[in-house]
């Protein structure tokens, strides 16, 4: 399901969440994070009695104007006649007391509780004690609210950093900060961790993501903030059930079981996730793919290194993620693909060349160019466990088109494949091509395939048919260590003799070709129909059609080349299931 999350401006927003589509945005900080005022001290000076001394008019005069200052809110100058009065009479009880009031007043708790500490170490039984003893306790009590506040910026800092990475797309950053602001208070503010939630699933780890939002809902005690968030649960728990259940098709992004072979929504494959074959290019350290092709008279002809396909397994590489099927939808889209939900339905390209996709009622039945007429049609059933499986397909591959036929078994797999296509790329001919299938437990073993046609009259009637077949080795963990193609035979005769000026062409590559006689070397030479220029025209050996059979051989043989082997090596860790 495609997703995108917002981040949230205020609490207050999260009382909508039953009305949003798709995944939940990020909290705001919570209301009761802001920063709490101090509270106020409420103790008042008292009148400090002066100690008989030639300076006790002027200390008079400095605590009657610091009372003053006090009555009129002006504690700075307050504070100035009192410490006037302490320095010409120090330690008094009284100035002592009121000194510590007006510090406290200023917020400056810690000079403040100085005062105190003299006040009670010469005066433990003054007569400001009760006062004293009140003081203490609102200076304790701010230097728990100091301590609060700390936290409190903190934790607003931390909270205001997660959001600002996660509009980032630092998802792993973010995360880090949403947990440290849990730490700071972990049993009563759920805004941190629902946002851990989002984050989480943002990364795909929706495990992870369903469990912190399962502590959301039991640390919020607001029915409103919950709003939607059981709906939500129940989706990301179906998500967690599909990533092991599920793939994804690679180029629509269409949710399949496991097993599925085609995408039933646009026909690509296979995606044949539990066989060997198929998982035969891992792209690890000590896995290699080696192809080497031969001629007729055993001559080396070519060797092609194969690349990689999959980082492991093409289960593992095709697993559903929310986050993978977004990013195969967005990229389609972006190329123009347009989509009905999941479905695609079809596309253009900058130039306007539009390709339509005919959706049946549970799978792609046509795909039409308006612009070239070109109609591709397909035919399929489901099976009992809801696996399309693909009766009849049109493809175009590097401008040649074919058709194919799919014969199945009680277990799905491919036991005859069918295929007919028209060769315009040399003379024209109609070739139809068949393939067996053999298996022993459960994976592939032998395929035989045969094709052939018959050609026109003018060209002198010839009949061509050959057959090959493809054999695979397994290790001891199943995996396939080996696959071995031989062209047996190539059979061509020409039933009467060509016409006019297909008589020369004939000649040149066939040279003392007779009619009703079988072409001598036709396995070395290949089958060949005739030239232009410098360039033989002919008919490959074309295996393409038979994708499905295997990634590795999917390729036309050359002219005389009647043996291709391929070698796999795999780290021993490696395993297919």
């Amino acid at each position: 399901m495609t997703r995108t999350i917002a981040l949230a401006l205020c609490l207050a927003a999260t009382t909508a969440l039953a009305q949003r589509a798709g995944p939940f945005p990020l909290l705001a900080v919570p209301a009761a994070a802001a920063q709490a005022p101090a509270a106020a001290i409420q103790s008042t000076p008292v009148s400090a009695t002066p100690a008989p001394s030639a300076n006790s008019e002027e200390f008079t005069k400095a605590v009657y104007f610091g009372r003053k200052f006090f009555d009129m809110k002006d504690y700075p100058s307050a504070y100035d006649q009192f410490a006037r009065a302490d320095a010409l009479q120090p330690d008094n009880p009284g100035v002592l007391y009121d000194m510590a009031v007006l510090l406290a007043k200023a917020g400056r708790y810690s000079e403040a509780q100085m005062k105190v500490d003299r006040y009670l170490q010469f005066f433990p039984s003054g007569a400001e004690r009760p006062l004293v003893s009140r003081l203490q306790l609102d200076l304790g009590f701010q230097r728990e609210l100091q301590k609060k506040r700390q936290a409190d910026e903190s934790y607003l800092e931390l909270f205001n950093r997660g959001k600002f990475l996660y509009g980032k797309s630092d998802l792993d950053g973010a995360l880090k900060q949403f947990q440290q602001a849990e730490q700071l208070r972990p049993n009563d503010d759920p805004a941190a961790v629902y946002n851990q939630g989002v984050v989480l699933e943002a990364m795909g780890e929706l495990q992870k993501a369903a469990a912190r939002l399962h502590r959301f809902a039991e640390l919020e005690s607001n029915s409103e903030a919950k709003a939607g968030l059981d709906q939500h649960l129940l989706t990301l728990e179906s998500e967690i059930e599909d990533t092991k259940t599920k793939i994804l098709c690679p180029f629509c992004g269409l949710r399949l079981p496991i097993g599925a072979a085609w995408c039933p929504r646009c026909w690509h494959g296979a995606y044949l996730t539990a066989s060997p074959v198929w998982n035969s290019r891992p792209c690890l350290d000590g896995a290699s793919a080696t192809r080497v092709t031969y001629y007729a008279d055993g001559r080396f002809a070519k060797n092609d290194a194969l690349p990689c396909l999959f980082p492991g397994t093409m289960l593992d590489a095709l697993r559903f993620s929310p986050k993978r099927q977004r990013n195969i939808q967005e990229a389609r889209k972006a190329e123009g693909w347009t989509y009905s939900g999941d479905i695609i339905q079809g596309g253009s390209d900058r130039q306007g060349n539009q390709i339509k996709y005919v959706q049946g009622g549970g799978y792609l039945e046509k795909v039409i160019s308006p612009v070239s007429g070109d109609i591709l049609t397909f035919a399929a059933h489901a099976t009992s466990d809801g696996i399309w499986l693909l009766d009849r397909e049109d493809f175009i591959l590097e401008g040649q088109r074919y058709l194919s036929r799919y014969t199945f078994d009680a277990s799905n797999h491919i036991v005859q494949q069918q295929v007919e296509y028209q060769n315009a790329a040399a003379c024209n001919h109609l070739i139809a091509m068949t393939a067996d299938y053999t298996y022993a437990n459960d994976a592939v073993s032998l395929v035989k395939i045969r094709g052939g046609y018959d050609g026109y009259a003018a060209e002198g009637s010839p009949h061509v048919d050959w057959d090959a077949s493809v054999a695979y080795t397994y290790d001891a963990s199943g995996r396939v260590v080996k696959e071995d193609l031989a062209l047996n035979s190539l059979n061509k005769i020409y039933t009467q003799k060509p016409i006019g000026a297909y008589r020369g062409e004939i000649s040149k590559v066939y040279i003392g070709m007779r009619a009703r006689r079988p072409v001598e070397n036709a396995l070395r030479l290949g089958d060949l129909c005739g030239t232009s220029g410098t360039l033989l025209l002919g008919n490959m050996i074309d295996l393409r059609p038979f994708y499905a059979m295997s990634p590795n051989l999917v390729i036309q043989l050359p002219y005389g080349v009647t043996k291709a082997a391929v070698s796999f090596t795999y780290p021993e860790s490696y395993k297919v299931r």
